[in-house]
């Protein structure tokens, strides 16, 4: 029996803290790093927050000896991409959150400070839910995501000695807000696919082939392929403004597919117009283990 980490499967939160890290030249991991992440469910708990701490293709072997996980791998790089899909260089993702900021804060800054001897952050951003779960381009985000008694088998790995893990992908995206809200309604929907106020799929004939539903909702066999999202907008008013993008799944290859669909020209020669209106500037590939596997670390 194997428990996922409390951050997977719950429903969307209002706040969230997205840490990347990274290994600090010639360090290891030290038993303060270890205990850190052996605890970090049960502090997570005490606190009433939901959390995940996952880790890299390179650095997964600094923290569990044997086979790894069958699928982890690097990021992502697509051939012949139109749009940049940055790879960062991070080796530990922190995924905190809750309906307290405050909580979420200390938890992280507690987080950063235990593993400070092996680690250090690379990028570390707070991200809020909007009403109705909307991104700042004022679509709702997440529409596709697996019900909650889906999200299981669409977000874990099912057996193995990794049962109850999850491949996670993250990108930050920079919004070009001012050019977006310069175009009409319909346009806007056009680029997305969906109508803005009743967040309704488009016809397919009135869908193009570029919009962002388009290039991301693949079928294979007469089933979609799904990813579980908690991706959340982020910014301060006036300064930068996006979209931090994560996606749980029980294998890294369905992010791969919809990210190439979406950078670059596939069968049908397009690419995702929403790119014209946001820009990726960070990536990461992580996996995410079970509960059981973090206590051993302790």
């Amino acid at each position: 029996m194997t428990t996922p980490q409390s951050g997977i499967l719950p429903l969307a939160s209002s706040h969230a803290y997205f840490v990347l890290l990274r290994r600090r030249l010639g360090r290891r991991i030290d038993a303060k790093s270890r205990e850190c992440l052996a605890n970090l469910q049960a502090r997570l708990a005490a606190q009433d927050c939901l959390g995940v701490v996952a880790f890299g293709a390179d650095a997964f072997g600094d923290v569990f000896d044997g086979p790894r996980p069958a699928e982890l791998r690097a990021f992502p790089r697509i051939p012949g991409a139109v749009h940049a899909a940055p790879a960062s260089d991070a080796d530990v993702l922190i995924h905190l959150r809750g309906e307290h900021q405050d909580r979420l804060f200390d938890l992280a800054d507690a987080c950063v400070d235990a593993l400070s001897g092996w680690l250090e952050p690379v990028e570390n951003v707070a991200a809020f839910r909007r009403a109705e779960g909307r991104d700042l381009t004022g679509f709702v985000d997440g529409t596709e995501n697996p019900d909650a008694d889906e999200r299981p088998t669409v977000a874990l790995v099912a057996d193995g000695d990794w049962a109850g893990g999850s491949y996670i992908h993250t990108q930050r995206y920079v919004h070009r807000l001012d050019t977006w809200q310069k175009l009409p309604v319909k346009q806007q929907e056009a680029v997305m696919g969906r109508t803005k106020a009743d967040d309704e799929e488009l016809d397919d004939e009135e869908k193009p082939a570029t919009a962002h539903i388009s290039r991301v909702v693949i079928e294979e066999n007469g089933e979609e392929l799904a990813i579980l999202r908690h991706s959340l907008p982020y910014g301060t008013p006036g300064g930068e403004r996006g979209l931090y993008f994560a996606s749980y799944c029980h294998t890294p290859v369905i992010f791969e597919k919809m990210l190439a669909r979406m950078i670059s020209p596939t069968s049908d020669g397009r690419v995702d117009h929403l790119l014209n209106y946001t820009r990726a500037v960070s990536g990461g590939a992580f996996f995410a283990p079970s509960r059981e596997k973090l206590a051993m670390l302790g």
